[in-house]
Order: C-alpha cells, then sequence, then structure tokens
C-alpha cells in the first residue's frame, strides 16, 4: 500500500506493547482475554531488568516440547534454563498492557479467584490441593 507524497512522516511507525510492570505494595489490573502459555528465558537487559524471551522448541498449541524452531538462547547459553510462565493482557490506567505471570503468582490468583467465587467451592477444593 502506497501513501501519498505529502503524508510522508520521515520517519518508521513504531508500535510498543506496553508491560505491566509490577510495584511494591498491592497491584490492581483487570485481566482480559485468553492466557497464552510460553516457556521463556528470563535475560537481563541493558536497564538491568530481567526481560521474557520466548523459548522457540516450545509450542504454544501443544503445549510441548516440539523442537521444530531452533532454539537460539540454548545454542548460545547452554547452561541457561527457561521457565513456565503465562502471558494474558490486563487494563492498567485505561491502557490495554500485556501482563506476565509466572507460574507461582498464577497458581496464587487462582487460589483468590476460588476464595471470592464460592467459599463453599473453596472447602471442597482445598482438599483436592
Amino acid at each position: 500500500m502506497a501513501i501519498k507524497f505529502n503524508q510522508t512522516k520521515g520517519e518508521a511507525q513504531k508500535n510498543k506493547i506496553d508491560s505491566y510492570q509490577y510495584v511494591e505494595g498491592d497491584n490492581m489490573v483487570r485481566m482480559v482475554g485468553d492466557m497464552l502459555p510460553r516457556y521463556v528465558y528470563w535475560l537481563k537487559g541493558e536497564n538491568g531488568k530481567n526481560l521474557p524471551f520466548e523459548c522457540l522448541s516450545f509450542d504454544r498449541d501443544a503445549e510441548a516440547f516440539t523442537n521444530v524452531e531452533k532454539d537460539w538462547v540454548r545454542e548460545y547459553y547452554p547452561d541457561m534454563k527457561c521457565t513456565w510462565s503465562y502471558a494474558i493482557q490486563c487494563i492498567h490506567g485505561g491502557k490495554v498492557k500485556v501482563l506476565n505471570l509466572k507460574k507461582k503468582l498464577l497458581e496464587q490468583i487462582r487460589i483468590a479467584l476460588l476464595k471470592q467465587i464460592s467459599p463453599l467451592l473453596w472447602i471442597k477444593l482445598s482438599h483436592v490441593l
């Protein structure tokens, strides 16, 4: 698709996906949409924060390691291990952001939601957990 000569901006169009940044204390967000299962490597970025990097040998649809794609992180850093994680969209401050959930945090959210849904259901499920 072409644009008219007088509509050019002289720079690349950039789309940034904002990630929710956890803060100390209570974090209030509204989770929306489906969850994305994934395995990620947590790599240190230039700013010193851990950044998620996808494990390419993990197939999200099958939820299994199919090794169809070459896992470049493991190729260059064989000692590094990927960890189970989830991603979901959330609404925070009127903006849609990506909420990265590690496995332990997701388990805590599930338990909190079950307690809110029905105390009777929680009592029955607590025997299973």
